[in-house]
């Protein structure tokens, strides 16, 4: 082997063992967006510990950085568990951020991409959360990054209008549709989400409030006409009134997502992923 050769085997063998020492934690790393964020890390030679919502942590072990994505998600759910809504939303955040507190970690925190006030259990629990973190940063200065999340979806989703639409066409099943469909989301691929947090941990990203988005915005009619046009199915609906307020328009203006998926991209993967595994 060359000088040169050596001198950047060395390098390399330096940095994966940098990558290896960081103690990094993820929380909610079986749910749909840690389990990508767990696979991310994995496969850029870091070792993340990952824990799920009920396990356990070691609280004595100093993490360099807390990803913390445990917590529920559905916000139809939130109306009949409030409490449940409270305890694994705010009550785990706090958690995290006060280990964050005590060990000087960089601290990660998904918040919503909406800024109404809040008309449900799992708005507030965000919504709290975030002014909690805001006095950690005052108080502590505690060092913590917040990621506004707009519409994620992905093929594990098995949730969320790109998923359950793509799941009916192929299936021939009815998609149920809240309000008129003329409502605008900005859709993410979780694989988008995944590499920016990724940036993060390489340490590319500031402490600070951004948004994750892919800055398009797609009403529910157009995603329809996608995922008719993808699995070249007609789509059976039902509409129903919405359960609550909804916003007319949630696009991300200043997202910091590195070239992100196509919407209909994302939608082709979906339409893979379920016909191989209804194969």
């Amino acid at each position: 082997m060359t000088v040169l050769g050596k001198m950047k085997a060395t390098k390399r063998f330096l940095h994966m063992n940098k990558l290896a020492s960081m103690n990094i934690l993820v929380t909610g790393s079986k749910g749909f967006i840690g389990t990508e964020i767990m696979k991310c890390l994995q496969e850029n030679g870091y070792s993340p510990d990952g824990v799920d919502i009920g396990d356990s942590v070691d609280e004595k072990k100093k993490y360099d950085i807390i990803l913390h994505f445990g917590a529920r998600t559905l916000i139809r759910n939130s109306f009949s568990k409030p409490y449940e809504y409270f305890e694994d939303g705010l009550g785990l955040t706090m958690k995290y951020l006060e280990l964050a507190r005590k060990h000087d970690s960089l601290f990660l925190f998904p918040s919503s991409g909406s800024t109404a006030e809040p008309s449900n259990p799992y708005s507030l629990t965000k919504k709290q959360a975030v002014e909690w973190i805001n006095l950690y940063r005052k108080l502590y200065s505690t060092r913590v990054i917040i990621f506004r999340l707009f519409n994620i979806y992905g093929t594990t989703a098995r949730k969320g209008a790109i998923y359950l639409f793509t799941n009916a066409a192929l299936k021939e099943q009815t998609a149920t549709i809240y309000g008129d469909g003329s409502h605008v989301r900005d859709y993410v691929n979780v694989l988008d989400l995944a590499k920016t947090v990724l940036e993060v941990v390489n340490g590319n990203i500031n402490p600070g409030d951004y948004e994750i988005g892919s800055g398009v915005g797609t009403s529910v009619n157009e995603v329809i006409s996608m995922v008719e046009k993808v699995t070249g199915k007609k789509l059976k609906t039902e509409k129903k009134p919405f359960i609550v307020d909804e916003a007319d328009e949630l696009i991300a203006h200043n997202t910091i997502v590195k070239n992100p998926m196509k919407l209909i991209d994302g939608i082709k993967l979906i339409r893979d992923s379920l016909v191989t595994e209804n194969k």
